[in-house]
């Protein structure tokens, strides 16, 4: 009996170190969320949800900025692994984490990309970033045919930051040229990344450089808000000007309902939560060969209505 009882209390040890080693990062869950700034509504609003959800979860959440600095965001993902992060949702701009990525992979972290789509990840929620710029451009082309008989001058923002903001650039660039032909795109320009001030001072260039410009074609919200103030700040009419993006942020739904030049933004479908969800099904175990396509829809003072109640 002595022998049987000291087998049985071996077994229930190993078992407890194998349930120790196996669970070492699910006692409790820890969500960590990379952003590439956290100076921006879009960002934040996404920390905020990130925030609340994990919480109303019961899991440990931590966010960081790497401020569009590589270096920053792989120093960032070593701490969230050091740190016990169960997940980390990594909103980077290109492959240059892959590495790090990697490491954390195999120490057991589920790794998340959103936004983009790079060679390391157990899920990734992205969209055709080309087809994002053909929403923004073909809301631009239709206001440009209706209330402008079809001619404007526009000048289109974009980032060079990764392939994926290139290609959202260039289906702006696509919609237009085919839905409005008779728009003439003056430049092309590079506004950079999600630099507080970019879009103001961007705007107030381009208003000194072509006095005829009209429309604003911009890869994101952030740049197109600022846009907004500034074209207001330079008195030029409202009724003849258009300003289109995406992101969806409150800042630009507001734009659109007070009838200000913000014409229209694309808001995709709420990002926390589907982050979130995934958080917890890819800790379960689930796997995804597939990318989860982010769904989104454009906002125009038409539909206004049905996504933003002023305050």
């Amino acid at each position: 009996m002595k022998r049987i009882m000291c087998g049985i209390l071996a077994l229930i040890a190993s078992a407890t170190m194998l349930f120790a080693f196996g669970t070492k990062r699910q006692k409790k869950v820890k969500v960590g969320f990379l952003a590439p700034t956290l100076q921006t509504e879009f960002f934040i609003t996404i920390d905020d949800g990130l925030k609340a959800g994990s919480k109303a979860r019961g899991w440990d959440y931590v966010s960081v900025s790497f401020d569009n600095d590589s270096s920053k965001a792989v120093t960032a993902i070593e701490n969230m692994v050091t740190g016990q992060c169960n997940v980390i949702i990594a909103m980077v701009s290109d492959s240059s984490c892959d590495a790090a990525l990697k490491v954390a992979q195999n120490e057991g972290v589920k790794i998340m990309e959103c936004g983009v789509q790079t060679s390391v990840y157990d899920v990734c929620l992205n969209t055709n970033q080309h087809d994002i710029g053909v929403q923004i451009g073909t809301m631009a082309a239709d206001w440009i045919n209706s209330k402008l008989s079809g001619k404007a001058n526009v000048v289109v923002y974009t980032t060079y930051q990764n392939q994926d903001m290139q290609n959202r650039g260039q289906g702006i660039q696509d919609a237009i040229k085919k839905i409005s032909p008779n728009a003439k795109i003056l430049e092309v320009v590079d506004i950079g990344k999600d630099v507080v001030g970019a879009g103001t001072s961007t705007t107030e260039n381009m208003l000194q450089k072509y006095p005829g410009l009209n429309v604003i074609a911009c890869y994101g919200d952030a740049a197109a808000v600022e846009s907004m103030e500034a074209v207001k700040a330079a008195g030029v009419p409202a009724d003849k000007f258009g300003i289109f993006s995406c992101d969806g942020t409150e800042r630009a739904l507001k734009g659109i309902a007070s009838g200000s030049v913000q014409r229209g933004t694309v808001q995709f479908a709420p990002i926390a939560d589907q982050m979130l969800e995934y958080c917890g099904r890819v800790m379960k175990g689930e796997k995804f060969s597939q990318v989860v396509v982010l769904g989104t829809k454009s906002i125009t003072a038409a539909n206004i209505s049905q996504y933003y109640k002023a305050k």
